[in-house]
This record gives structure tokens, sequence and C-alpha cells, in this order.
């Protein structure tokens, strides 16, 4: 019998979006997803881990899931969860240790993360629908993208 290969998926769902990475067991990306879930954040996972199925057929995966709505999700389903800020600054220490800072803007909130050597990092956030959050800016941005269009008729 051939053994399965083996794949990990990294699943971040937050509060507007469902964003997937499927790392080979080398940590390359071969396949990532990035999708508004307009609050039917369910459904479009497991959409979503079906297309996954589908393109890597005979194959095993491991989960972990990430994100403000990935914790009911890792509950239900008792897959791995871990907190995305925590997740984030793993990868900077293991991967960019020269980085001396982090900005995270989410969906309704917005994270900052200062390095600095041997100290423990220092975490900021503002509150959630704070504005500044990723879905503020992107409002934003089409609003001044429509007022853009008009000016040039």
């Amino acid at each position: 019998m051939r053994a399965k290969k083996l794949y990990r998926i990294g699943v971040d769902v937050g509060s507007t979006t469902l964003k997937v990475v499927v790392l080979s067991r080398v940590g390359e990306i071969v396949h990532k997803t990035y999708k508004r879930h307009k609050a039917d954040f369910n459904s479009i996972f497991i959409e979503e881990l079906r297309n996954i199925e589908a393109m890597f057929p005979d194959s095993a995966f491991s989960i972990a899931v990430t994100g403000s709505a990935g914790m009911g999700i890792a509950e239900r389903t008792g897959l791995s969860f871990t907190q995305e800020v925590v997740a984030s600054i793993e990868v900077i220490k293991q991967n960019f240790p020269y980085v001396k800072a982090m900005i995270d803007l989410g969906g309704e909130d917005a994270k900052m993360v200062f390095f600095e050597e041997d100290k423990h990092p220092d975490i900021r956030m503002n509150g959630n629908c704070a504005g500044g959050g990723y879905f503020y800016v992107h409002i934003k941005r089409r609003c001044l993208a429509k007022y853009h269009y008009s000016c040039q008729r």
C-alpha cells in the first residue's frame, strides 16, 4: 500500500474573511484561498475543505485554526486552535528575526506588536469595531475609488 502524502492546512476564520493555506511536508505553499464569508463561515469552511480534498486525493491532512470565528470552529470540530497574534508572532520570530514591528489589520480591529531582542513582544490592540481594521479601510478605499471615478467623468 502506498503511503499517503501529508499536508498541513492552516485556516484563519476572521470576522469578515476565511483564509486557507495548504503546505507540503517541506513547508512549501501548494494552495491558498482568500474568501469573504459574509457571516456564513461554516459553509465556506466546509466548501474549501472539500475543494482541497478533491485537489489532493489520497492525502492526509493536519489542520490548525486561528481567527476570531475560528475558535468556535475549533471547539465544535476538535481541531487545534492557536490565537492569531500568537501564531503571527511565532512565524516572525522563527522566519524573520530582524523584524521590529508587526501591524495586523483585522476585519474589525487592528493589532500592533513590537519586538525587542531578549524581551517578550509588546502587543497592543484596539477594540472591536473601532475603525482602522481591514474592513473599514476596504470600505473607505471603495468610497474613494467611486469618488475618483466620478471626478474623472
